[in-house]
């Protein structure tokens, strides 16, 4: 997997951005107790991706003091932008590691994403350093610029999200399937830490991303999960989560998605 992000953002050191031409998501939450069988009929009707079939994700959202770009998500604006830095897998047994910075663009569904790598000192990604911007900031915003984005307000790292990832691909539309759990995360923000450690999301998502909002043939298996598409979003999610009260009920589900048991 990560020679192939490296292939692909080569780009990204010599100046050039690599982009994602627009693509509509579909994303479809599962409670924990429906990730096996859905991990089971992914794998049966779907080859998985030869180049990067699973890995581990990490990403630090930014975001403004006034939590703009959350707030976006959560009322469903039609245009809405998120910034992140995401590496993969576990980069410590390296001295440097390969980060990427990601400009992330929606228009209703239809999603577009910029990215440019950059390498950085492994020990940057440690949890201690992270309240740190993982690269200069104005080298942030002059990148993000290049995709086309001038922030009104500073961007500051606001939470840290780690989930694992399994990848599929459709091969008659090439539209890509993706399985998300394990899904973690943990404030990073000063101004709104609590000081508390990493909270885990309960359940999972299954993202399909291709040119037709319609489910390819091959994956119409899907919907014996008893599962609906949602509008969700990780960040808004796992925001959320953090700034409920400590120990409220449903604290660890999406919005309106505890698991009747």
């Amino acid at each position: 997997m990560i020679a192939w992000i490296r292939k692909q953002a080569r780009s990204g050191q010599s100046g050039n951005c690599a982009i994602n031409s627009e693509r509509l998501e579909r994303k479809f939450y599962l409670p924990s107790s429906a990730i096996p069988f859905a991990t089971h009929l992914l794998i049966h009707c779907c080859p998985a991706d030869r180049q990067y079939p699973r890995g581990t994700i990490h990403s630090v959202y930014y975001d403004t003091l006034d939590l703009e770009h959350f707030n976006d998500s959560v009322q469903g604006d039609h245009s809405r932008k998120k910034v992140r830095i995401r590496w993969y897998d576990d980069p410590q047994a390296t001295s440097s590691a390969d980060i990427f910075v990601e400009l992330k663009s929606k228009r209703g569904y239809a999603g577009t994403k910029y990215r440019k790598m950059f390498s950085v000192a492994s020990q940057r990604l440690d949890l201690s350093a992270l309240r740190d911007n993982m690269i200069p900031y104005p080298t942030l915003l002059q990148t993000i610029s290049e995709f086309g984005y001038r922030p009104q307000s500073l961007l500051y790292p606001m939470v840290l999200i780690s989930y694992r990832r399994l990848r599929f691909i459709d091969m008659l539309t090439g539209t890509r399937i993706s399985l998300d759990w394990n899904i973690r995360s943990r404030l990073i923000g000063s101004q709104y830490d609590r000081r508390e450690g990493w909270l885990s999301m309960e359940g999972g998502i299954i993202e399909i991303k291709g040119h037709s909002m319609d489910l390819p043939p091959r994956l119409q298996s899907i919907r014996s999960l008893g599962t609906d598409w949602s509008r969700y979003s990780k960040y808004a999610g796992c925001i959320e989560s953090h700034l409920e009260e400590s120990g409220s009920a449903g604290r660890f589900w999406p919005s309106g998605r505890v698991e009747k048991l």
